[in-house]
Parts: C-alpha cells; sequence; structure tokens
C-alpha cells in the first residue's frame, strides 16, 4: 500500500489509533453474513446485540457473530484491538465501552463500494489496530443559551462521542426549569425537560455520560455580562438578597443562598441521574463580596466554606466536584505571566487552595499557545503543573486555539493529568468546529499525532458530520453541516433596483 493511500486511510480518523497498519489484499466485505469474531470478557453481557445493533445502523447488514473470550485484559476498559483480513473481521475489546469505541473507528473507515448510483455495501481495507486512549477524562462542555436548541445540542453530543469524548458538561444559561425554585429560569426560553432527559439517556448509549454545571460564585446571572441581562433579577426584583448588589456574584452571607443553592444542586444531580461529576463554576467572580455584610467579612473563609459545603454535599451522593481554577491564583502574580488568573489582589484568595479537599477537580482554562507569552513568561502551561504538584485532579481546559490545544493535551498526558474538558461556549457553528472536534479529540486520546489543521480534517469532520445528520434523521437545511447557516441571516445579498 502506497504512502498515499495510508495518509487518504488515517486522514479519516478522529482521532487517530494509537497503532494502525494498513495491509495490501482483497477487502473485507460488509454484508449479510460476514464473518465477525468478538473476543470479549466472560462477564461482558449483551455486547453481541450490541455489535448487530451497530452493523444494522451503520452498514445495513446482519453480520454472523461468533464470540470468543478475551485471552487476556486489554491496556484499559476502553482498550480495543482490530484485525480485519479478507474473510474475517475479529474486534478484540474489555467490554461494551470498547466495543463501541472500535465501532466508531470502524465506520470512520469503512467506504462504499463503488461503480453504482446508489450504496449496494460497504468494504473495509485490510489492517490492524491496537488503541486506547491517553487521558482517562476526555470531556467537551456545552452552553445550553436561551438561543440553543436541543437538537444542536444533541448534533455535538454525538460528534464528540463518535470522537471518543466520554463526558460532557452541560451548563443551561438560565433556560432549565427548576421545580424547587420556578424562579431562577427565564420565563419564555425554558428547555424542554423531556427532551434534555433523553440526551442523558442518548449519551449512555453513545458512550458519553452528561455532566451537570451550575455556578456557584460568579455568573450568578445565567446570562453573559456583556449583555445586561439577569435570568432571575429581570423578572424578580424581590430575590436581590440572595446576589450581591450587582447581580453577578452570589451572596455568600445570606444563609437564604446556601438553601436555594442546594435545592437547585440536588435538583440537577437527581435528573442527571446521580452523576460522578458536578462542574460548580467558581470562574471570573470580579465583583465578589462587594455588598455590606459580605465585605466586612473575611472572603477567604467566606469562600472557603462556601466550596466545602457543596463539596460534602455532593460527596454524601457519590459525586465529585470540579471547578474552573481562576479564582484560585491571583492577576499580578509573575508565575502566572501571560496565563488566565481572576483573583484580585485584595481578594486575597491566593492560598485558599491549602485548604481545599483534593478531591476536587481543578479545570485550568487557558486559551493561548504558549508560542504567543511574553518572552518572560513560563511556556509550560505552570498553572495545571501547580495544582498537579499540591496533589489535586487537574483538568486541561483549551478553547480555539489549534496548537494550544494539541499541546495541552500532549502535556496532559505525559504529566498524566485527570484529562481534557474541551470548551465551547457559544463557538461551534464555523470552520473553528475543527479546532473543538479534530484537534480536542487527538489531545485527549493521541495527542502524539500532532494533527494540523487542514482541509483533510475539515473533510474528515463533515464526513462524519453527515454521518451524524443521518443518525438524526436531520430533515431541515439549518439542521445539517455544522453551520447552521452558510450566509448569516440578515446580511444575505439582495439585488438593488
Amino acid at each position: 500500500m502506497t504512502d498515499r493511500e495510508i495518509k487518504i486511510l488515517t486522514d479519516r480518523l478522529i482521532p487517530r489509533p494509537q497503532k494502525i497498519e494498513f495491509r495490501d489484499g482483497n477487502e473485507f466485505l460488509i454484508c449479510d453474513n460476514c464473518m465477525v469474531t468478538l473476543k470479549l470478557p466472560r462477564d461482558a453481557e449483551n455486547c453481541a446485540a450490541l455489535a448487530g445493533k451497530l452493523f444494522s445502523a451503520y452498514w445495513q447488514s446482519v453480520p454472523e457473530i461468533r464470540l470468543e473470550t478475551l485471552p487476556e485484559t486489554l491496556n484499559c476498559d476502553e482498550s480495543y484491538k482490530i484485525n480485519i483480513s479478507e474473510n474475517i473481521l475479529e474486534i478484540s475489546a474489555n467490554g461494551k465501552t470498547a466495543l463501541l469505541n472500535a465501532m466508531k473507528t470502524l465506520r470512520q473507515l469503512a467506504e462504499v463500494q463503488r461503480g453504482t448510483e446508489r450504496v449496494s455495501g460497504y468494504f473495509l481495507v485490510q489492517c490492524d489496530i491496537d488503541d486506547f486512549p491517553a487521558l482517562a477524562f476526555r470531556g467537551i462542555h456545552l452552553c445550553i443559551f436561551p438561543e440553543t436548541p436541543l437538537w444542536d445540542i444533541e448534533k455535538q453530543l454525538r460528534i464528540a462521542a463518535y470522537h471518543k469524548f466520554n463526558y460532557a458538561v452541560i451548563e443551561p444559561w438560565g433556560v432549565f426549569p427548576f421545580e424547587s425554585h420556578p424562579e431562577f429560569v427565564w420565563k419564555d426560553k425554558q428547555l424542554d425537560k423531556a427532551a434534555l432527559k433523553r440526551l442523558i439517556t442518548l449519551g449512555k448509549e453513545l458512550g458519553i455520560t452528561l455532566v451537570p454545571q451550575l455556578n456557584l460564585l460568579g455568573h450568578a446571572s445565567a446570562s453573559r455580562s456583556i449583555t445586561g441581562k439577569h435570568a432571575v433579577l429581570s423578572y424578580e426584583p424581590k430575590l436581590q438578597p440572595l446576589f450581591e448588589p450587582e447581580g453577578w456574584s452570589w451572596c455568600l452571607t445570606n444563609p437564604e443562598t446556601r438553601k436555594v443553592l442546594t435545592g437547585l444542586v440536588l435538583e440537577l444531580c437527581e435528573f442527571f441521574d446521580g452523576p460522578p461529576f458536578f462542574h460548580i463554576g467558581c470562574d471570573e467572580a470580579d465583583n465578589i463580596a462587594t455588598c455590606r455584610d459580605c465585605r466586612r467579612k473575611e472572603l477567604k473563609s467566606l469562600v472557603k466554606e462556601h466550596i466545602c459545603y457543596f463539596h460534602d454535599l455532593l460527596a454524601q451522593r457519590n459525586t465529585r466536584l470540579i471547578m474552573w481554577h481562576d479564582m484560585l491564583i491571583t492577576k499580578g502574580d509573575p508565575r502566572w505571566k501571560g496565563y488566565t488568573a481572576c483573583g484580585l489582589p485584595e481578594h486575597q484568595l491566593g492560598e485558599l487552595y491549602r485548604e481545599l479537599p483534593r478531591d476536587i477537580i481543578i479545570a485550568d482554562w487557558q486559551y493561548r499557545d504558549p508560542e504567543t507569552l511574553p518572552e518572560d513568561a513560563d511556556p509550560d502551561w505552570p498553572v495545571a503543573k501547580f495544582f498537579k504538584q499540591e496533589n489535586f485532579d487537574v483538568l486541561v481546559c483549551p478553547w480555539l486555539n489549534w496548537q494550544g490545544i494539541v499541546r495541552q493535551g500532549k502535556m496532559a498526558a505525559e504529566r498524566k493529568l485527570a484529562g481534557m474538558l474541551e470548551t465551547t461556549w457559544h463557538i461551534f457553528h464555523d470552520r473553528r468546529e475543527t479546532a473543538i472536534h479534530c484537534a480536542a479529540a487527538a489531545a485527549a486520546w493521541n495527542p502524539e499525532t500532532l494533527p494540523e489543521d487542514t482541509l483533510s480534517n475539515r473533510l474528515a469532520l463533515a464526513q462524519h458530520t453527515r454521518q451524524v445528520d443521518w443518525d438524526m434523521e436531520a430533515g431541515e437545511y439549518i439542521k445539517t453541516g455544522w453551520c447552521q447557516y452558510q450566509l448569516t441571516p440578515g446580511v444575505h445579498p439582495i439585488q438593488e433596483f
């Protein structure tokens, strides 16, 4: 097989497997009664049925599946091996999750038969694959804004799962209709809870666990600061005592604040089926402790008690707390020059980390590439390194910078950090989608591949997005592709007479 053929085939794979070797020879035809051998642990239940279901969904075929006992445990629970010859497809997997990973790779590798107008079948080239993830936690952060349709979130979840992300942090921005406190939602922008519940269930089927987020320090308006909106106070001025005067942060001295937030947290925990993690935000609390009562207290004690209370509340439910890093380090400290630090010197929170439980997961959001830093800045991701040395599990959290994403993933693997949480915010509807879904997928699964931002990545992502469109039976123009529109509504070219 030529180098050009190998490049064409590997360019289709997001993320690329750890090891893949292609061979010449006749292809394996995916068709009814094709021979598929599954090597699984003895206690792997329903995997044969799952494989049959996916063969039908992906390639409209019913294979002959032969089960064998996996002779040895593979690298980790998500590890799999594939051997494809002319007459047999052999998949070795540690269980359901690993089998899902193997099937995702096969779907990306499969090609339709040539020479016909309509699909007559699919084939796989001969190869050997040995694959496993570099990072255990491979997450994507998705916001549900009032303007965000849930079908859009479903598409993002499906693409992320297809690219082997295994967690999705879901942050509703004032759209979750809480039963415990119905005032905490935009009255005319409530999401459909049944539809969101369906996505939680769908995630389990796809191999991606949904994790709730509720901001418990800043971002209390459940709205972006540049809009002047407030999901609660725009409608309910009577609830002002729960917030600092500007409404951006919660009032930590008011005991009613904790009662309300406890109800919201527990309701989300229950709705998300007792998730393994809960993200409490805690970033960019710029005007924290500005009311009369809070500003007269020691802020470090207030914040410590607040975070530890919710840590213990969640720990009782076997749920680990995730929080952003930026209020725990001080802006202007030369150690963090060029990196994100939002704690102000007057906050005096720079030593708070010493008093926090070490099973809190620190989410270190850094959106730059070290090559763009000032000359005297540390180019070696000092924030993540610092919290790792202080015995916290750390998630690197990049955004749109392609090189920054890949390098943070490589650093996380080398330093054995907990994983990656790729952020998206309001950007996943233009060409920067490739950074989120190509670079981040590679960085979390196999950072050694160091992909570049190329047309090949974009075209591979386009193919995978079409496959997701088929799965969702997208029947409307706006629901296809990753851009809802080719031209921004309102500025379409017009003919002037």
